[in-house]
């Protein structure tokens, strides 16, 4: 295993590349450089000892520091996540300021994602970065399609996919920690909150199943900016006795793995981390084909994304329905253990 490693993340706010950035760190006792401090949701367990903040005001002002403070990490194996930054390092590495190993980790189907001046931008951003990557770690097929189909100067031997791990046995500890603290039956959703993940359409769909169940509830962790907008919407449905937005949790497996659902609503992601975390302590999961591969994975009910009435026969089904293959979900699930990850993030590139 490689020794001379730099994990390097826009923040230390909790969330999907976050945590698979964490965990590298940790796995290969890297240290961690974070442009921006988060003021909230930050994640847990980042040794201070290994970790570097450049800034705690503005992500400019981490940009603006960034070549400064990778001076001494020039010739560092180096991994990084998210377009934007991930195009900067390739830039250092292409004038030569970077001479170490730059891998970096596509965080969501950006082409597919955007369109417009934004698509465009991103496009610029990758011509003039990527080419200088020894390794793009994406998180599906379909994902790894989308990118060498809107960048065909990035050779098929530097994309690689690898599937985002889940460590079981972490998550079982953590579950059993403590006990949720809903009373009753709920479903439970969970992330930012933002349009793509689709909140919205998953409190119609809630509010249209109480009709069989009026005693349900749906409990959404995570804090975002649509807060206000959710909790209007649950007002106008009549439902906001049954609906707690209860905000960012450390912890979230005690609340999955007491809930009679588990739910994944997106509209649109790379891969759903949560999914997998979800489908560590609980039988009954519902998630939209939001991202490649969820075709693929054994017991869990798949509905299209962006639609009320997939989401409401999803949950409808998962009411009624005792998941009978959790042996095929534990498989599944071990197969992404961290060690594995890591070895296929790494294998076959040049040395320190």
């Amino acid at each position: 295993m490689k020794t001379n490693i730099l994990v390097l993340s826009l923040s230390d706010q909790m969330g999907g590349a976050e945590q698979c950035l964490r965990l590298i760190a940790a796995q290969t006792n890297a240290q961690m450089l974070f442009l921006l401090s988060a003021k909230s949701s930050k994640l847990s367990e980042i040794d201070p000892e290994k970790a570097q903040y450049l800034s705690k005001s503005s992500l400019l002002m981490g940009f603006i520091r960034l070549p400064f403070a990778l001076y001494r990490y020039r010739n560092f194996t180096l991994v990084s996540s998210h377009a934007y930054l991930n195009a900067v390092i390739g830039i250092m590495g292409r004038v030569g300021y970077l001479k170490g190993v730059l891998i970096v980790r596509e965080s969501t189907s950006i082409f597919e994602r955007y369109n417009g001046l934004k698509k465009r931008l991103y496009l610029l951003l990758y011509r003039l970065g990527y080419p200088a990557l020894d390794r793009v770690i994406c998180q599906s097929n379909a994902m790894a399609s989308q990118l060498l189909a809107n960048a065909t100067y990035l050779g098929e031997n530097v994309v690689r996919v690898v599937p985002n791990p889940l460590n079981l046995d972490k998550a079982l500890v953590m579950a059993a920690i403590e006990s949720s603290p809903v009373v009753g039956q709920y479903i439970c959703a969970a992330g930012r909150l933002i349009a793509i993940k689709g909140f919205d359409l998953l409190i119609k769909a809630f509010s249209r199943l109480l009709v069989q169940h009026p005693d349900l509830r749906l409990v959404i962790l995570g804090a975002g900016p649509l807060h206000a907008e959710l909790n209007l919407l649950i007002k106008e449905l009549g439902i906001d006795k049954n609906v707690m937005l209860i905000g960012y949790q450390e912890n979230p497996y005690p609340y999955f793995k007491s809930a009679r659902v588990c739910v994944i609503p997106s509209i649109m992601e790379g891969f759903p981390n949560v999914l997998l975390q979800m489908m560590a302590v609980n039988d009954s999961v519902v998630s939209t084909r939001c991202a490649g591969g969820i075709e693929d994975i054994p017991g869990i009910i798949k509905v299209n994304p962006g639609s009320v009435n997939e989401l409401y026969a999803g949950l409808q089904e998962a009411m009624l329905n005792k998941n009978p293959e959790r042996s095929a979900m534990d498989a599944f699930l071990a197969e992404r253990n961290p060690g594995a990850f890591i070895h296929n993030v790494f294998s076959g590139l040049p040395s320190n």
